[in-house]
């Protein structure tokens, strides 16, 4: 069930509903404007998805604000991603792991285990192993499952 201290500061909700949108039952804006209805204390100022917007989508699946409420696998941490590579393709294979990530920030807070590591950020690195021709599979600390707001 979703908790009220999950939904990011400054997310965007949906307040469309399942007569409104078909994919409202499983959409995380829509979900997370639910719980906020329901809430005894609710927000003041919310940002949300526009229904008229909704309203004129020709099909939900066009949607660009749909948020899927299935959680995804992210992983934490990469500690040890590069301990088992061979020592003239590490340093190469580095820096084009580092550019998997919009700055060097996340990097070393993805690095850290701090900041969770994207199901498209871990594609970037394996990605990045295959290209260098590293037949082994990245190493991630460990994972963990959840919604992808």
């Amino acid at each position: 069930m979703l908790q009220l201290q999950d939904i990011p500061k400054g997310y965007a909700l949906c307040f469309a509903d399942k007569t409104t949108c078909p994919k409202a039952e499983s959409c995380l804006r829509a979900i997370a404007a639910q719980a906020l209805s329901q809430s005894p204390h609710p927000e003041g100022i919310i940002q949300t998805v526009n229904l008229h917007y909704i309203r004129s989508l020709v099909s939900p699946d066009q949607c660009e604000y749909y948020r899927n409420s299935h959680p995804v696998r992210f992983a934490i941490g990469m500690t040890h991603l590069f301990d088992e590579l061979p020592l003239k393709v590490a340093t190469q294979v580095r820096r084009n792991v580092m550019a998997c990530f919009s700055c060097e920030s996340y990097f070393y807070s993805s690095r850290k285990g701090t900041r969770p590591i994207t199901p498209e950020e871990q594609q970037h690195i394996r990605h990045v192993f295959s290209k260098a021709g590293i037949k082994t599979e990245p190493q991630f600390d460990r994972y963990m499952d959840k919604e992808n707001w």
